[in-house]
């Protein structure tokens, strides 16, 4: 089975967990790699799916906005919406409008010109 993350990137992940899968190891593997993102670790990927699998671990049904709805919570909305949302810049591009702003900051004179 292949797994395709956010970045573009593939993984290779095999479609059955072994029943002799090493839950020590699954569990191990899942606190030494607690601060990663499991879209970009296969470790925690393949440790979480063996837990999974092992029920051991129960996956959430819900997103955190969906739970936060069903608590009564009120989760602050993003200022951004679709129709404003900025268009995405490379990041040459992002890195000349910073050192404009910055210049913009020090010499407010300058006005930006090149």
């Amino acid at each position: 089975m292949l797994y395709y993350t956010r970045t573009g990137e593939t993984i290779v992940i095999p479609s059955e967990i072994c029943p002799r899968a090493d839950l020590g190891l699954a569990h191990h593997q899942m606190q030494r790699h607690l601060s990663c993102r499991i879209d970009h670790c296969a470790w925690k990927w393949v440790a979480y799916t063996t837990l999974i699998h092992h029920g051991h671990v129960v996956p959430a049904e819900f997103g955190p906005l969906d739970r936060a709805e069903q608590r009564g919570l009120h989760l602050p909305a993003t200022s951004l919406s679709p129709a404003t949302m900025p268009e995405p810049q490379p990041f040459w591009q992002l890195g000349d409008n910073l050192d404009r702003l910055t210049g913009q900051l020090r010499d407010p004179n300058a006005g930006g010109a090149e």
